[in-house]
């Protein structure tokens, strides 16, 4: 069955996607929309706080550092791979230079790994970039050819919505892209994604 947790910020729901508990729980974390400072970034430490306060084990996999090989070998010891937040072109980039956009879909719509993201991490498991992600970020990646994102829903989530610039911004991205799917998310709420079920639920920070 096909699982993923989709969040602005908070990742409190992550229990609810493994049945209740989960400490324990082995993910691949992936800093790398954050850039090469990555460690340095609140919004980064804050995820890895939250995965703490949960009980998760995490391995740091930074896309920018590795190849298919480094990927896939990554892949094999973890039950989930958890992408955080920063510029969604970038990680983009990165996704499918290391292989990882061609590895992880497989493996998540069969059942086999678990895919959480916040922001940018989040808005990358849609089908495309293009109608959301800030169109000034993608001037750091110039060899990015296409917008294409990793299809794993057909939706796009629209982050920080509680924020009254990104609140505006989401009216003007929703109001240019009128046949597009969007969940707009404040930091406390996540898309849960449990086989074909799918819920906007509560999902409070832990840290």
């Amino acid at each position: 069955m096909k699982r993923l947790l989709l969040a602005s910020h908070g990742i409190g729901a992550l229990p609810a996607l493994v049945d209740g508990d989960a400490a324990g729980l082995r993910l691949a974390f992936v800093p790398t929309a954050a850039g090469p400072a990555a460690e340095a970034r609140p919004w980064v430490k804050a995820d890895r706080r939250q995965l703490e306060v949960l009980g998760c084990e995490t391995t740091t996999l930074d896309l920018a550092r590795v190849g298919a090989e480094e990927v896939e070998k990554a892949l094999l010891g973890v039950d989930g791979v958890f992408l955080s937040g920063g510029n969604s072109y970038l990680l983009l980039w990165h996704v499918r230079r290391s292989g990882f956009a061609d590895l992880v879909p497989p493996l998540v719509d069969s059942g086999e790994l678990l895919y959480v993201g916040t922001s940018a991490g989040a808005l990358l498991a849609g089908p495309d970039l293009g109608p959301a992600a800030n169109l000034d970020n993608r001037r750091e990646v110039p060899e990015l050819a296409s917008s294409a994102a990793l299809g794993l829903v057909p939706f796009i989530v629209l982050p920080h919505d509680q924020e009254p610039e990104f609140r505006e911004r989401h009216d003007e991205i929703e109001a240019a892209h009128p046949s597009i799917p969007f969940v707009r998310l404040a930091d406390d709420r996540a898309v849960l994604v449990r086989g074909e079920a799918v819920a906007v639920v509560e999902s409070p920070p832990l840290a």
